[in-house]
């Protein structure tokens, strides 16, 4: 028994300095994995475009940059920062182990109307824009119930269409949830409800309607496209008074 007692108390010591040992090679500021950590700790730099200048990315970052190296770091970082800053639309890492170096690279989320003096855009986004940062927005007022992805997927599609979307000055949504198009011309366009598909050949119709308007007609006052389904579109020239 007290052979026994010996041989047990003898495998404890010898465990408790071997755990003792290694303890000291990975804690402590002095100790191996401490200096390694901090040996590639890496060097961060920004890639931002002008539109985030002076969001303060950085202060989300990890309190040791080490661990920023660890696959699906980025994608914490992403959602840290784009909560916290939703102008910021994504964020990716470019890792260079061999130069100690790491690259955050930031996306900003691209305006497309001016909404109560923030920006929205085609993923259905209000955020924080910096004064002249973006080139002239048209301004927007749209119903509080309004689906934010909806109204942003229409937006972003009537915005392709470049015989329109460059002549857009403001749009609204009436009570009636019929959306409006106030053209730089002055010409103001009555769309129909978001739903009222197809965009694309009923917006570049009203291209060629306007074109031909501006030709023969001397300009066109109003632009009704609420009954284009049912194959009808209603002009009024300018200088005509309507009803």
């Amino acid at each position: 028994m007290k052979h026994r007692l010996r041989a047990v108390g003898a495998r404890s010591v010898a465990l408790a300095l071997v755990a003792g040992f290694g303890a000291g090679l990975v804690t402590g500021e002095n100790s191996l994995a401490s200096r390694f950590i901090r040996r590639h700790t890496p060097q961060i730099d920004r890639n931002m475009p002008l539109v985030l200048s002076g969001l303060p990315v950085m202060e989300k970052l990890p309190q040791n940059r080490f661990w920023l190296w660890i696959p699906g770091s980025g994608y914490w970082l992403e959602r840290q920062v784009c909560r916290t800053y939703p102008a910021v639309r994504s964020l990716h890492l470019e890792r260079h182990f061999d130069a100690n170096r790491l690259v955050i690279h930031l996306e900003p989320r691209i305006p497309l109307v001016s909404w109560n003096g923030s920006g929205f855009d085609r993923d259905g986004v209000l955020f924080a824009i910096i004064p002249g940062t973006w080139k002239a927005l048209p301004e927007a007022s749209f119903l509080s119930t309004v689906e934010k992805r909806d109204l942003g997927r229409w937006l972003a599609g009537l915005s392709a269409i470049g015989e329109v979307w460059p002549q857009v000055a403001a749009v609204r949504q009436g009570p009636a949830e019929t959306m409006e198009l106030t053209l730089r011309t002055g010409t103001v366009v009555l769309w129909g409800t978001l739903n009222s598909d197809p965009l694309e050949r009923k917006a570049r119709t009203l291209a060629r309607v306007l074109d031909d308007a501006h030709k023969n007609m001397g300009g066109t006052a109003l632009a009704d496209l609420r009954f284009f389904e049912q194959g009808r579109i209603i002009v009024r020239p300018k200088g005509v008074r309507g009803d």
